[in-house]
């Protein structure tokens, strides 16, 4: 299953050291890395102009992912929206099967 993950730097994060900060960023740039390699992360984007990132994964649960991203070396520092994907074509097929059969139980305009 496919998520999108919106990662915001919280303000906590700004007053950490300089050497803290460069430390935890370069161990997450590694721990992407490996999930990159393992394909698990699909894609990943920092946030132009802020304090965040964006990422695409791929795990066979919502459990598996917080199992995981629980692991990320910033994650403590960071506030995380997460978003279960769905197909386009499959999920826009079904609402359009499901405006059919409203179709068939309403088919005129209210009148």
């Amino acid at each position: 299953m496919k998520f999108l993950l919106i990662n915001k730097m919280k303000d906590a994060a700004l007053a950490l050291p300089p050497a803290v900060s460069r430390q935890l960023m370069e161990a997450t740039v590694a721990w992407v890395k490996q999930k990159m390699q393992a394909g698990v992360c699909l894609e990943s984007y920092t946030i132009a102009g802020g304090h965040g990132s964006m990422a695409i994964v791929e795990y066979k649960s919502g459990e598996e992912l917080a199992r995981d991203f629980i692991q990320m070396p910033v994650g403590s520092f960071m506030d995380f929206e997460v978003y279960p994907l769905a197909d386009f074509d499959e999920s826009m097929n079904a609402y359009i099967e499901a405006l059919k059969a409203a179709e068939k139980m309403m088919p005129g305009p209210p009148g």
